[in-house]
């Protein structure tokens, strides 16, 4: 049976069991801020994979996906320090105001493609920021809202880690099962020809608008995971730099593939916050990387690495032949 594997998926199988196995040990290895930073690196790469969701298997690049993790995040901060509610109706608010977020900007985009439906979603999320400025008695306007408690039983750093690592591997499982079922097979034909698709009997408009709440969901995850990681909201995590960053993100580790936005995430994270303490100029070296992956890695570094992979397997195939 273990013979029947492909030595790919043999590979990529222990990979995984490698990664889980740094991940479940990271809090006894490293110290806390560096837990702290792969806590932000997993909540980032789930952002990003919602990003991906539309981006890479729909075509349908989003620049509004940090209005829907902050409204989720917003919802959260109002009830804790506004409300003073408990923690179970904060999530709920939280899980309403990202999906409400998310039904409003679809029934706004499903309708356009390519470079206006990037054009719809920047500019929704841009009305998020501006009302996260202007609704001070809601979002604290630029000083946002503060003192976002954990909940008790996960407050310590450690313990909060592993909510993020637990939540963030069954989203990835979830978008696994979404991704390879017929469902996520029709997504790739929509990508390749909405036209087409129509006319083999497919309700495109409704598929765009599913997939648009799938990804605005695991969205909210992230922002809800976030605000309680910092403990505040404001408006600089609904910016459009927020949600290029989710962009960029998938762009980098590869679109299309569920590792590759988590390896931009990791990547992007320790650029920003440990390679910046040695480099001043942190924002040009991000520049140069992004360029060199643009211009020799058109498909990220998962698909540069899947290259180089079945390009050597091609080269160990034919060399029997080649010794006869």
């Amino acid at each position: 049976m273990i013979r029947r594997i492909s030595l790919k998926t043999r590979t990529l199988l222990a990979l995984a069991a490698i990664g889980l196995g740094l991940g479940v040990a990271a809090p006894y290895l490293f110290p806390k801020y560096m837990v702290g930073l792969v806590s932000l690196a997993l909540i980032g790469g789930l952002f990003a994979q919602s990003v991906d969701l539309l981006a890479g298997y729909v075509g349908l690049v989003t620049l509004g996906q940090a209005g829907i993790s902050g409204a989720a995040a917003y919802g959260v901060g109002y009830m804790a320090s506004k409300v003073g509610a408990g923690f179970p109706a904060q999530i709920a608010v939280g899980l309403l105001a990202g999906m409400l977020a998310s039904l409003l900007f679809g029934l706004m985009a499903m309708r356009s493609n390519d470079v206006y439906f990037i054009m719809i979603t920047l500019a929704q999320g841009m009305i998020v920021w501006g009302l996260s400025i202007r609704l001070y008695k809601v979002t604290g306007a630029e000083n946002g809202l503060t003192g976002i408690p954990r909940p008790e039983l996960v407050n310590p750093y450690w313990k909060y880690y592993y909510l993020v690592l637990i939540v963030v591997v069954v989203c990835w499982m979830l978008l696994g099962v979404i991704v390879k079922s017929p469902f996520g097979t029709s997504l790739k034909g929509l990508r390749e020809s909405e036209t087409r698709m129509r006319m083999l009997g497919y309700n495109t408009t409704a598929q765009k608008l599913y997939v648009f709440m799938l990804a605005g969901f695991f969205a909210t995850i992230a922002g809800i995971l976030l605000v309680y990681l910092n403990g505040f909201i404001s408006p600089s995590s609904v910016v459009l730099s927020a949600s290029a960053i989710g962009v960029l993100e998938a762009i980098l580790g590869g679109v299309g593939t569920l590792i590759g936005p988590m390896i931009g995430a990791f990547i992007i994270v320790a650029v920003q916050n440990i390679v910046s303490i040695y480099v001043n100029r942190w924002p040009t070296l991000m520049g140069l990387i992004f360029v060199v992956v643009v211009l020799f890695a058109r498909r990220g570094l998962v698909g540069a690495i899947s290259d180089v992979w079945n390009r050597r397997q091609r080269e160990v195939s034919l060399e029997p032949q080649s010794t006869q």
